[in-house]
């Protein structure tokens, strides 16, 4: 409002009109303002008085506007404090919750070095222990993802991390388990009933469940056929590849698959194997002579003689420790005959008759015993054989097969510098060995092959099992009688989660977790939070003040008992889930985390007076009382009535306000009787019995009723007490990290910080701004109908919005709805939405007050932040002055900062963008010769998910504000 000078004379016009009077009515004194003139000193006197006159005379259109916006109701609104969340870190040393009680006092200096002091607005216990882990899991889906806490990342939706969810166990049996060549694989499972194991061997043998495999030189490889018979699992591999070991040098098989969200427990598991066929030997020497069964080879050489050795190596059947082996040898007789077989004559004989002539017959030499034998780890033992105990004799028209049970202590051993797993046979007795005539039966090995049988199965020696994102790892267990082994576990049929796993309980009254949330996704479904308690999740009571992490804020957990360790995924710790409550897919975007941190409570720039007490004359109308401090946030008048009633009145006022009357007796005498009375907006519009005041924050002033309007204080002695706080203003908008000194000590809190700025704090209007407001109100009157009058109400209670628009016809997505009325604000902090969020909150509570209840009913009222656009530019442009193209460019990126956060933010919700002012910013930047081109782009959040588009249209964005981002300046 533009008021009127009633006399627009300043000082000097005064003096000067003073000293032409004095000239015209004096014309003997002149008026120079000498110092040692009396008459001057009196005419400057005159003059400031009269001057004083003026000014007061020239105020009086602004008090009667003042009056006239006070007899329109209008108002300042009260100061608001800076708050902003503070976190409590406890010593690493202590075990247990530390408490923080409520109004604990912090400090930070101004720029004049004074304290500013801020108040926790409600007790917490700050927990020592440390988030380590974050896991999403989804059963349905089987999904379990392994999260860092401290980086963005979505809730309750997958990333492109690792999928740690596995189903498989691995059964590890080296004997039974060295095998190559076409081989079956025989899995018998024992569990509590024969009917339980050959069920389970049935959905084992199901390819729809999951597969068999062992690990090969190439990898995995799955099992040619895989049946069941009974409580057994038949695996047959029916190529050439053989097993090769683990990493850990064991040689297993293993199923992969999904169990659903049943559980399989193994009592007992026993292995057999058995070879399609026959294998050949590995090697076979005489002594340190290797042969070739390709080409045949002697035994024991071509003279076999006594202790003479011959070794047979398989490592693949002769490990079969417990298994029956055949050896079956491919033996020729290779006859040597030394002898002379003419016929002898008797040549002393006068007479030699050939009839008389002796033939020689010769002798056969032949291996006539053997002994085989295995090495035991020590030495050398005896190895107990059937079938042919000697096929060397080359006297045997049957098959020559050697079988014999594999000795359970037969052990690896080094033959001719080769380690393997060997039998030999020793030469016992050669027969004829020293005849004369000798005839040597040599055997002549042409080819051995062997096989193996189980006649039952042997004990698996290890188990490992990978469920769920954990590892049961079970070795030696060949003689354990009750195995329990959790070979497959699905995980717990439940909606998506994400499970915090902490290094310690993270028990506390409450403990505090503050959500960083990014964006706005609104969740379709109710959260949860559950923690690990022994034998289950239980449910634990919360206090969310995200609003189902909708913006960001803190969840309060009451958890009054120390939690137990437990491990899930594979890691130990102590565990809580928060969980949806439904299996329902989530809409738009997903709910985005910048960051997860403990032990937050929000603190308020505000201290906590003394008391101050004040007394009460008789009938004093209109009393007046000042506090000492200001500005004032919050009140709290009692006053002591006991004067003015009757016992019975006051216990019957006691009943009838429960909270607000306080009694107090001595000797069963009623000494006091305290009433806390209300303050009211407008002591004009109180009846004459209600007990209120009214309170002006800034001047911290309380000004009581005369009778008419509002009760009048009773007469009495410090019969008033006020308990008040003061606080507030802009002095209070701190930077995050600047508010970290504790008032007094806190035991075992290491450390105190403003996790955020403290922001939020304002002053009181500017005169401006009020009669810009105040004037309005006459049109509104409190209610909002129209358009103006939303916005006008916001912009006069809550002087901590920037901008504010209002849309009709718009629900808050912007889109068109008949019938809607959405209010966008823009909160003086941009950059922190819970703040903004909080705002919005508090603006809706009080519009769903002042408008068509029918609308707030039908939820058709909205009150939204803005949507904040980070504009970026990449300009290419030409200069006149190559030498100074590089401070041209920071004067071009200074002067698009300064048109976006200032002037753009200057101008109303959604009509903030103005392409056109960008080029001419540009062009008029000095050395600029010709702007080439200019590409604008914006990010902003849409329901959880980041965009970024072009920027080519003015109202391309009608809830949008703006705010400088990275402005990239190319010369060419």
């Amino acid at each position: 409002m533009q008021e009127p000078v009633l006399d627009p004379r300043s000082r000097s016009d005064l003096m000067e009109e003073l000293a032409a009077h004095a000239r015209a009515y004096t014309p003997e004194w002149r008026y120079e303002g000498a110092e040692d003139d009396p008459g001057s000193a009196l005419a400057e006197l005159f003059g400031e008085m009269f001057y004083q006159t003026v000014d007061r005379m020239n105020s009086v259109p602004g008090k009667l506007h003042t009056e006239f916006l006070n007899l329109t109701g209008f108002q300042m609104p009260d100061p608001v404090p800076a708050a902003g969340l503070l976190q409590f870190t406890a010593h690493d040393t202590v075990d247990a919750p530390v408490p923080v009680p409520q109004g604990t006092q912090v400090f930070t200096e101004d720029e004049d070095g004074e304290n500013i002091v801020y108040e926790t607005a409600r007790g917490i216990e700050s927990t020592p222990a440390q988030l380590q882990d974050l896991f999403y899991v989804d059963p349905r889906e089987e999904m379990i993802q392994r999260r860092a806490p401290d980086q963005p990342q979505p809730f309750f939706r997958p990333t492109g991390g690792e999928n740690l969810q596995r189903h498989s166990f691995t059964l590890s049996q080296n004997d039974v388990l060295a095998l190559s060549g076409p081989c079956v694989v025989e899995v018998e499972l024992r569990q509590e009933s024969a009917f339980t194991s050959a069920e389970t061997a049935a959905r084992l043998a199901d390819p729809a469940v999951g597969h068999w495999t062992f690990p090969a030189e190439g990898g995995e490889r799955p099992f040619s056929t895989v049946e069941a018979e009974g409580n057994r699992v038949i695996l047959t591999w029916e190529g050439e590849e053989g097993f090769a070991p683990l990493e850990d040098g064991n040689y297993a098989v293993r199923f992969t698959g999904n169990p659903g969200h049943g559980r399989t427990v193994l009592d007992g598991v026993r292995l057999r194997s058995r070879p399609m066929g026959t294998l050949p030997l590995d090697s076979v020497s005489f002594g340190d002579v290797p042969l070739d069964l390709e080409e045949g080879g002697y035994c024991f050489g071509r003279r076999p003689a006594d202790y003479g050795l011959c070794y047979f190596r398989s490592d693949r059947v002769f490990r079969k420790r417990g298994a029956r082996a055949l050896l079956r040898l491919d033996i020729v007789p290779v006859v040597n005959d030394l002898s002379d077989q003419t016929p002898h004559y008797q040549f002393n004989q006068r007479i030699i008759d050939k009839r008389d002539a002796v033939a020689i017959v010769p002798d056969d030499v032949y291996i006539a015993q053997v002994a085989w034998e295995y090495f035991n780890g020590t030495g050398w033992r005896t190895l107990k054989v059937s079938g042919s105990r000697n096929p060397f004799s080359c006297k045997q028209d049957m098959s020559l097969e050697v079988t014999f049970d594999v000795p359970g202590d037969l052990e690896e051993t080094e033959v001719n510098a080769q380690s393997g797993y060997y039998i030999r046979a020793r030469v016992v007795h050669v027969e004829n060995a020293y005849s004369t005539t000798p005839r040597w039966l040599v055997p002549l090995l042409k080819g051995a092959v062997c096989s193996w049988s189980y006649t039952e199965g042997l004990p698996v020696e290890r188990c490992r099992a990978e469920n769920n994102g954990g590892v049961v790892e079970m070795e030696e267990v060949s003689q354990v009688g009750h195995l329990a082994f959790p070979a497959l576990e699905g995980l717990e049929e439940h909606p998506r989660a994400m499970y915090f796993r902490f290094d310690r309980s993270p028990h506390a009254m409450p403990l505090s977790i503050f959500f960083d949330v990014a964006g706005r996704a609104k969740l379709e479904d109710k959260l949860h939070i559950q923690a690990w308690t022994g034998q289950r999740f239980e449910t634990v009571r919360m206090v969310d003040l995200t609003r189902n992490l909708l913006h960001p804020g803190v969840m309060l957990l009451y958890l009054p008992r120390p939690l137990p360790p437990h491990t899930l995924f594979g890691q130990t710790g102590y565990w809580l889930r928060l969980s949806r409550s439904s299996y329902l897919e989530q809409r738009g975007g997903s709910t985005l985390i910048n960051g997860i941190r403990l032990n937050i409570v929000q603190a308020v720039q505000r201290e906590r007076a003394a008391a101050e007490v004040f007394s009460t004359g008789p009938y004093e109308a209109d009393k007046v009382l000042e506090l000492l401090e200001r500005p004032v946030l919050d009140t709290r008048v009692w006053v002591d009535e006991v004067s003015a009633l009757a016992v019975a009145d006051a216990e019957e006022l006691s009943q009838a306000m429960p909270g607000r009357v306080r009694l107090e007796r001595e000797d069963r005498v009623l000494t006091h009787c305290w009433v806390l009375w209300e303050r009211v907006r407008e002591l004009a519009l109180a009846g004459p019995a209600e007990r209120c005041y009214q309170l002006d924050p800034y001047a911290g002033i309380i000004v009581f009723g005369d009778g008419i309007h509002g009760r009048v204080p009773p007469e009495g002695r410090e019969n008033i007490r006020v308990d008040y706080a003061y606080g507030g203003g802009s002095r209070g908008n701190r930077p995050a990290g600047t508010v970290n000194r504790l008032i007094g000590a806190l035991p075992r809190i290491s450390q105190v910080e403003n996790l955020t700025a403290m922001s939020g704090g304002t002053d009181r209007f500017p005169v401006e701004k009020a009669e810009a407001i105040g004037n309005k109100r006459l049109r509104h009157r409190g209610r909002a109908i129209g358009v103006r009058d939303f916005e006008e109400i916001v912009s006069q209670e809550f002087p901590q919005v920037r901008h504010v628009k209002c849309f009709p016809g718009r629900d808050m997505e912007g889109a068109y709805a008949p019938g809607h009325v959405s209010v966008v604000v823009e909160g003086r902090d941009l950059d922190d939405s819970r703040v903004t969020d909080d705002l919005c909150q508090h603006i809706y509570e009080e519009l769903s007050q002042r408008c068509d209840c029918v609308m707030t009913a039908e939820g058709r009222l909205h009150v939204v932040g803005s949507t904040v656009i980070t504009v970026s530019s990449t300009v290419t442009v030409e200069m006149e002055d190559l030498d100074q193209s590089a401070v041209t460019q920071q004067e071009i990126a200074r002067r698009l900062e300064e048109l976006v956060n200032v002037r753009w933010r200057e101008r109303e919700i959604g009509s903030q963008i103005q392409i056109a002012q960008v080029w001419q910013t540009v062009r008029d930047t000095p050395n600029v010769r010709l702007v080439r081109s200019i590409l604008l782009e914006g990010r902003y959040d849409q329901a959880g998910l980041p965009r970024v588009v072009p920027l080519e249209d003015d109202g391309a964005f009608p809830y949008a504000t703006v705010k400088s981002g990275e402005h990239f300046i190319q010369v060419i």
